[in-house]
């Protein structure tokens, strides 16, 4: 139950002898620096410093009776105000963001001839790089190879990369499939899907192009790849990909295919 408390109020940002002296005083109530001190097991100079920090939070007051100085907690009522200002300076951040978003994106696009080269490695990152196609709102066109390495590298997050499929639309999709192996289950409702001949153009990963993004997965490590921003090898590519839609063929998945690849 103690270890409980301490854990919460940890997360408003106080240290563990803050934690310690805050709670002796909430116990003793008004009480001397020697008192606090002996009962927390702080030496009495500490204890001044984290009466004061409690002080700045309003967690504690200071009163003289007499000649003497004694301390006491504020009510852990307290607490909820200061949830209440964090949340408002976190609604005020989030607003400020909005607003400097664009701006910074100016910046980061500022030198559209120069492209711009991002590498990304780990399950997060490249979840992170799945989304990031997605929010483009841009017409998604992937090749993509259907073989051992890339079918393993498809179930890294698997969950949330199929509740990201459910949010594409107009999307193109060539596959390359490897005889014997089926591809990842995914939302199809957004794709129309074709497939080459993978013996004819063996390759493992997946190469994606959406606005002026290339992104590039490889398979030789879990969730590894590459994004280039370039309008002018986005075009390249996608006049590449082009020339390979209209050779292949439509891709019509086994009837048991979605059941077997949940």
């Amino acid at each position: 139950m103690l270890e409980d408390i301490k854990a919460c109020l940890a997360e408003f940002g106080l240290s563990p002898k803050e934690i310690g002296v805050y709670l002796t005083m909430l116990e003793l109530g008004s009480a001397s620096v020697q008192d606090i001190s002996k009962k927390a097991g702080v030496n009495r100079s500490t204890t001044y410093v984290m009466i004061e920090g409690l002080k700045r939070r309003g967690m504690a007051a200071t009163f003289d009776k007499g000649k003497k100085t004694f301390f006491s907690a504020e009510t852990p009522q307290r607490l909820r105000a200061f949830l209440a200002d964090d949340f408002s300076g976190l609604q005020a951040r989030q607003q400020r963001m909005e607003t400097v978003l664009p701006r910074l994106l100016a910046i980061f696009h500022a030198t559209e001839d120069k492209p711009r080269v991002r590498y990304f490695e780990g399950e997060e990152a490249l979840h992170l790089a799945r989304q990031e196609m997605v929010e483009e709102k841009e017409p998604i066109w992937e090749l993509n190879a259907v073989d051992e390495p890339t079918v393993q590298l498809a179930k890294t997050g698997s969950e949330k990369r199929i509740e990201l499929s459910k949010k594409v639309s107009g999307a193109r999709l060539i596959f390359s499939i490897k005889p014997g192996i089926r591809p990842a289950y995914f939302d199809r409702r957004g794709f129309e899907v074709k497939e080459i001949d993978y013996q004819r153009c063996p390759f493992s990963g997946a190469l994606v192009v959406v606005g002026r993004k290339l992104f590039i997965f490889t398979t030789k490590s879990v969730g590894m790849g590459v994004i280039v921003e370039s309008r002018e090898i986005a075009d390249i590519v996608r006049a590449m990909y082009e020339a390979v839609w209209s050779c292949a063929r439509s891709w019509v998945p086994p009837e048991d295919w979605e059941e077997k690849n949940k």
